[in-house]
């Protein structure tokens, strides 16, 4: 059995593989589906992993290469930015491959087209399920409910400072003339290859924690591919769930990716995100500029209205005040006369009030005299008749004696009766009442009556009070009884 064998050589072998695959796969091309693992460049040549897989699980797995002559037709047809963009890992493409067998390096394919529709396709069918996820948690229209800032100053800025973008938004937004005090804090992140994504998501968490005003995300364009990492779910939901409103500048003249649809606006280009701020800080100072005029102008309107109005108020106030003041003046200087008149009717009453108080007072001073008087005149008289009693008496004694004790009696009578007379003349002297009024007392009276003797309430009463040099009228307002401890009055 062994000498029925035949033996092959290894280059035998390989030889009939290659003579195989030129006869069935020579000269057919075949397009086929694969997610790109790795991508070298080497001599304007790509090297290139392939894979499938099905339920999470690689099913096939191959190398491919994409010579430099095929690579530079391929680019003229799709273009240099998004043919790069397409041939980068984790992208699904659709090849036109040549199977080719080699005896020495074995089997190769080699790509010879790439349909860039179907990896835009699976970009668009991923940007879809993004965005019906967010729709589904309500995060498409979360930042909308955001107020966007007047006057945009503090920018926490996302991007790559490296990038055109970057230094295009810079240089647009510090070169207008309406306001260029703007305070910029930086995030610094890479905006393309796989760790875009996670860099993109910390700088957003991380300048929402910024004092700012807003945050600008900003990627100087790139193709198709190279924008699929703003479709991110992640990201999005980083983007819409930020406190601060979120402009994005990405750079796409014709598609919106996802990070646009969630932010609360987008533009096209970061030049044009750097235009709105200052051209709405021109506008607000435009606005504020035209409110100030206008502003102005109605208040002059007003005062011009005000002005008038005040001045005839003021010819009219003039006018009446004048009437008012000649009429009061009037009405014054016949108060003043009557009061004239009352005034000085008052103090004849007063003064013949008090005449006749102080005729009264002289009156019953003279006749208290005359009264002691008349008792002196008695008391002599009873002398007298008792003298002679006496005499008729005692004619028995001696006259001399008789005439002595007569005289000592009568001495003694006459100089008691003259100390009664003394203090009776020193009593009228107490009262005589113009001596009292110039010692500081005064008479008061209530319609002629000593204050003292009115019977009834005081108050509201008119009081005359008479001093030596003025008769005082008053009213009272109000009476208070003084009394000592012990309970009499004073």
């Amino acid at each position: 059995m062994a000498q029925n064998r035949k033996v092959y050589s290894l280059s035998q072998l390989n030889q009939s593989l290659e003579n195989h695959f030129t006869t069935k796969f020579g000269e057919r091309t075949f397009w086929v589906t694969a997610e790109v693992i790795k991508v070298n460049a080497k001599n304007g040549n790509f090297y290139l992993e392939l894979a499938d897989s099905k339920n999470n699980t690689m099913t096939a797995k191959s190398s491919a290469t994409l010579w430099s002559r095929n690579y530079r037709v391929i680019q003229d047809q799709v273009g240099a930015t998004e043919l790069q963009g397409i041939l980068k890992p984790g992208n699904n493409v659709l090849f036109a491959l040549k199977i080719t067998y080699h005896p020495v390096y074995g089997l190769k394919l080699n790509i010879l087209d790439i349909d860039p529709a179907y990896s835009y396709g699976a970009i668009e069918k991923r940007r879809q399920e993004v965005i019906e996820k967010l729709r589904a948690a309500q995060l498409l229209d979360k930042q909308k409910s955001l107020k966007l800032p007047a006057i945009i100053k503090r920018i926490a800025l996302i991007g790559s400072p490296d990038t055109s973008g970057f230094t295009d938004f810079n240089d647009e937004l510090f070169s207008n003339h309406a306001f260029n005090k703007f305070v910029i804090k930086v995030f610094p992140v890479r905006v393309q290859g796989e760790q875009a994504v996670p860099e993109l998501i910390s700088a957003v968490k991380e300048a929402a924690c910024f004092d700012a005003d807003v945050i600008v995300i900003l990627r100087g364009g790139g193709s198709k591919m190279d924008l699929a990492i703003f479709d991110n779910f992640d990201l999005a939901n980083t983007i819409a769930s930020s406190r601060l409103p979120v402009l994005t500048g990405i750079g796409h003249e014709t598609d919106r990716v996802v990070a646009d649809l969630v932010a609360h606006s987008f533009f096209k280009t970061p030049t044009a995100v750097a235009a709105y701020i200052h051209y709405a800080i021109a506008s607000y100072k435009e606005i504020m500029g035209d409110l100030y005029d206008r502003i102005i102008h109605r208040a002059q309107r007003l005062i011009s209205v005000e002005r008038e109005e005040f001045n005839h108020i003021n010819r009219y106030l003039q006018h009446h005040s004048g009437t008012m003041i000649q009429y009061w003046r009037t009405q014054f200087q016949q108060f003043e006369n009557e009061v004239i008149t009352a005034a000085t009717s008052i103090v004849h009453a007063s003064k013949r009030t008090q005449d006749n108080t102080i005729h009264q007072l002289i009156y019953q001073v003279e006749r208290t005299v005359q009264d002691h008087q008349n008792e002196v005149d008695r008391m002599l008289e009873d002398i007298k008749v008792n003298a002679v009693h006496l005499i008729d008496q005692e004619r028995k004694f001696s006259i001399v004696q008789r005439i002595d004790q007569i005289r000592s009696h009568s001495i003694n009578q006459l100089e008691r009766y003259a100390v009664v007379l003394e203090n009776y003349n020193d009593l009228l002297d107490m009262l005589n009442p113009h001596k009292m009024l110039m010692e500081g007392y005064t008479i008061s009276t209530i319609e002629g009556t000593d204050v003292q003797d009115v019977a009834g309430a005081l108050t509201g009463q008119t009081l005359k009070t008479l001093t030596s040099k003025q008769l005082i009228t008053s009213e009272i307002k109000a009476v208070k009884n003084t009394t000592k401890e012990d309970g009499n009055q004073r």
